[in-house]
C-alpha cells in the first residue's frame, strides 16, 4: 500500500493533511518513526519537491529504501540524491505539483485517477509556488491546472488551505513590522517566534514583496535547534543564490536554508554577507 511519511508536527501542510483526515483518509499519513520498521528491499521511495539528501522529511529512511524515484523542479546542487532509478528533473516547471499532475494523466484508468481533494492539493501546491499564478508560469502551468480543475480541484477551496488563524496572523504582522531595509532587501530577524508558528515565516516573506521598492525579502527565525531563513523574491533578485551561499537553496524567487548551530547574531551576518556578494556579482556583471 502506498503512504505518505510526514513529520505532521512540524509540516506547513497541516490544513491539507486535516482535510484529507475529515474525508477518511487519515491512515494514509504514517510518521517517519511509524515507517521505519515497515521498509523492506521491495520498499519504492518517491521524493517530490527536493533533491537533496539533507532535507528530506527523514534522512532514515531514505537510507533505508534501495528504491528512490525523485520529481524535483529546483536548480540542481552539489550533493543531490544520486542513486535514484528515476530521477525527473524539470528546473522550468512552476512546482512539483505541476510535474505531478502532468504524469497523472498517463497512469492507470479512470477509477485510479486523482480524487477531487487530491487534485484541489495539487492545485494548491502550483497556486502557492506560483503566487496565483503571478510568477513562473508558462502554458504547461495552465494546461496541468485545467486537468486538475477537470479531475474536480476548485480555486476557492484551493485557496482556503492558505487560510490562517487570527494568532498566527498576529504573529505573521509583527515580523513584518520588524523589518529593516538593506540594499533594497526587506530583512527580518526574530527569536519570539512559537516553533508551533513557523508557518507564517514564508508567509511573512511574501507579505514583505508588496512593499514599494523591496526586490526580496528575508525573514530569519530563531528556533529551538537552527536558525531557518525563509527568502522570496518577485524576480529581480534571484534569491536562491543568496541562499545557496549559505547551504540553502530553491528556486530563482523562493529559496531558503536551516542554519544549525548558528546563533541569530551569526545568521544576521552571514545573510548580510551574502546579500553583498550578490549585490556585488551582480555590479560586476553589468
Amino acid at each position: 500500500p502506498a503512504v505518505i511519511c510526514v513529520d505532521e508536527k512540524n509540516s506547513l501542510a497541516r490544513n491539507m493533511i486535516e482535510q484529507f483526515k475529515q474525508a477518511g483518509f487519515g491512515d494514509d499519513f504514517w510518521s517517519p518513526e511509524a515507517l521505519r520498521g515497515s521498509i523492506t528491499k521491495q520498499t519504492l521511495l518517491i521524493v517530490v519537491d527536493t533533491h537533496l539528501p539533507g532535507i528530506l522529511e527523514s534522512k532514515e529512511i531514505y537510507d533505508a529504501c534501495k528504491n528512490v524515484v525523485v520529481i524535483d523542479h529546483h536548480r540542481k546542487m552539489v550533493g543531490h540524491i544520486d542513486n535514484a532509478v528515476i530521477f525527473y528533473h524539470e528546473p522550468y516547471a512552476s512546482s512539483a505539483s505541476e510535474l505531478v499532475a502532468e504524469l497523472l494523466p498517463y497512469i492507470g484508468d479512470r477509477e485510479e485517477k486523482p480524487t477531487p481533494l487530491e487534485a484541489q492539493s495539487l492545485l494548491a501546491g502550483i497556486m502557492l509556488d506560483t503566487r496565483n499564478f503571478a510568477l513562473h508560469t508558462g502554458v504547461r502551468t495552465f494546461e496541468a491546472a485545467a486537468y486538475l480543475r477537470r479531475m474536480g480541484a476548485q480555486t476557492g477551496e484551493a485557496k482556503k488551505l492558505f487560510s490562517s488563524s487570527f494568532e498566527s496572523y498576529a504573529y505573521k504582522a509583527r515580523l513584518v513590522t520588524s523589518a529593516e531595509i538593506y540594499k533594497g532587501c526587506a530583512v527580518v530577524f526574530s527569536d519570539n517566534l512559537p516553533e508551533e508558528m513557523r508557518v507564517v515565516i514564508p508567509q511573512a516573506a511574501n507579505d514583505l514583496l508588496t512593499i514599494d521598492g523591496v526586490q526580496a525579502s528575508f525573514v530569519a527565525v530563531a528556533l529551538p535547534d537552527m536558525v531557518t531563513i525563509s527568502a522570496r523574491s518577485m524576480g529581480e533578485v534571484n534569491v536562491q543564490v543568496v541562499m545557496e551561499q549559505l547551504g540553502g537553496g530553491g528556486h530563482h524567487t523562493m529559496a531558503g536554508v536551516q542554519l544549525r548551530e548558528t546563533s541569530l547574531e551569526q545568521a544576521h551576518h552571514l545573510l548580510y554577507a551574502a546579500i553583498d556578494n550578490y549585490r556585488s556579482d551582480a555590479r560586476e556583471a553589468k
